[in-house]
């Protein structure tokens, strides 16, 4: 009985083993091409804990078996330490350097600040807006932003309650004349002394730069939010129920699900390459934050951070899952920044006023 039982073991463990190296190959194959290493790099997380369980079942028995997965997680311990950094101690800024030299960021996607009513508390905009203040960020990217005309509701009465940044740019992604709606919108508290869109011409979501002059240099800071997959409620209530059943209204779910994370990892693919160009032609360093909508495992992330490094990966600790919504938690909210910038504390703060929790960091620029 033992003896079947570890040949079931070990066909599994050949398939877990397997699924985790075409992981790997996930950042470095454009989806558009080949969409299979994109699915099963958003799979990583849960490759990885089953390579790692099926380690410690071999590892009980003494077998050397072991090796199967060992060899396989170690192959790609890079990315392990994307998903989980070991750093101990934070990262150091030089002895030598000065206070005014560094500032806080900050990155949130605030859900529209709840104009749907996702939630049955009608404090979450003021909530938001609250927190923002009290994490006094230097600068501040928010994603899913959203204004309209009404009293209390526009850029300005938002620009008002963020005193501390009088500066601001924003873009709206429906409305021509960039007046209201659902956008992006970069806050600071030092000048901004050019704005610009990147132009991702079929999709409703967004990304731009601004320069900001902070003290006698220029940072180019980009706030981007890039392609999501638009799962609607029926997709999430079929994940929630699918059973194994090869009914013709099940595969018809499956396909449907199947083409929207195909058309994601596409346009993904599309906007981080143009995104990546425009990084590339910066004459500033350069900070990038936002909502990726992609795990490091991603070939948006690393085309994106070709580069850069991630502050998270340099300053953060523990799991740093950013995505709290109906999909098991990943990591997807990013700030990323060049040389000579460095990073320090790091934070994923928990906070359910959105479906993303904030992420945070201090940088510094010698």
């Amino acid at each position: 009985m033992r003896k079947l039982a570890d040949r079931i073991i070990l066909v599994l463990n050949a398939l877990a083993a397997t699924g985790l190296l075409v992981a790997y190959l996930a950042p470095v194959v454009n989806p558009s091409k080949v969409i299979l290493p994109a699915l099963f790099g958003l799979a990583y997380p849960f490759l990885i804990i089953l390579n790692l369980l099926l380690l410690c079942y071999w590892l009980i028995q003494l077998k050397k078996e072991i090796l199967i997965s060992l060899i396989v997680i170690l192959l790609g311990w890079n990315h392990l330490n994307s998903l989980l950094p070991l750093n101990f101690k934070d990262a150091k800024i030089p002895e030598s350097s000065s206070p005014d030299r560094m500032f806080k960021v900050l990155s949130y996607n605030v859900r529209g600040f709840d104009i749907y009513k996702w939630s049955s508390n009608p404090q979450i905009k003021e909530q938001i807006l609250n927190f923002t203040k009290q994490q006094e960020p230097d600068i501040l990217c928010l994603q899913e932003y959203y204004t309209s005309a009404k009293k209390g509701e526009t850029h300005t009465d938002i620009s008002i309650k963020l005193r501390s940044l009088p500066e601001s740019a924003v873009y709206y992604t429906a409305d021509k004349a960039n007046r209201n709606g659902f956008g992006i919108a970069t806050f600071s508290r030092y000048p901004i002394i050019k704005k610009s869109r990147i132009p991702f011409n079929t999709s409703l979501n967004a990304a731009m730069y601004t320069d900001i002059l902070f003290r006698s240099d220029t940072v180019r800071v980009f706030n981007i939010h890039l392609q999501s997959i638009k799962f609607k409620q029926e997709d999430y209530a079929f994940m929630d129920s699918v059973r194994l059943k090869y009914s013709n209204e099940q595969i018809r779910g499956i396909r449907h699900i199947g083409s929207q994370l195909k058309k994601a990892f596409t346009l993904r693919a599309e906007q981080s390459e143009m995104i990546a160009n425009y990084i590339k032609d910066s004459p500033y360093p350069v900070v990038v934050m936002g909502d990726f909508n992609d795990t490091p495992q991603s070939y948006a992330y690393h085309k994106i951070k070709r580069g850069m490094h991630d502050a998270f990966r340099i300053s953060g600790k523990g799991f740093g899952n950013t995505y709290a919504g109906e999909l098991p938690s990943l990591r997807i909210d990013y700030i990323l920044y060049s040389d000579p910038i460095i990073s320090n504390q790091f934070k994923r703060i928990k906070t359910n006023y959105s479906d993303h929790f904030p992420i945070t960091t201090w940088l510094y620029l010698p």
